[in-house]
């Protein structure tokens, strides 16, 4: 009978390690790999001079501009989007200069973000 409380102690801790283990807050890229996309709202303020920024201005900026393209403010973006470049050279279409240059396709959201946001009349904020 005395060694009974002692069992059940260590059957206790094992539960108790597996329950504690077992009750992680994983997010949707930890459990699947895949990052959610947020496709509401997209606005210039709001999502795609960030991606802007990060993926365009290096090379289409105020310091650089090759082919005298900026991806830097709202009033230069809507010449590309206007003319009909931008969808094409982002999503690598046939015709077009694939972008960004010498490095590859932007991610699925970035792109799913730009085309919503081309399809939408190109919102400024």
């Amino acid at each position: 009978m005395r060694g009974r409380p002692a069992t059940y102690f260590v059957i206790f801790s094992f539960l108790a390690i597996i329950v504690v283990s077992a009750c992680e807050n994983n997010n949707e890229f930890d459990l699947y790999g895949v990052m959610s996309c947020d496709t509401t709202d997209i606005t210039w303020d709001n999502t795609i001079a960030d991606i802007m920024q990060k993926n365009c201005v290096e090379c289409h900026g105020p310091d650089i501009s090759y082919n005298n393209v900026r991806h830097d403010s709202y009033e230069s973006e809507l010449i590309v989007v206007n003319n009909g470049k931008l969808r094409g050279v982002v999503n690598h279409q046939s015709g077009f200069i694939p972008m960004p240059f010498d490095r590859p396709q932007l991610p699925e959201c970035e792109l799913k973000q730009i085309n919503i946001w081309l399809d939408n009349g190109a919102p400024e904020n």
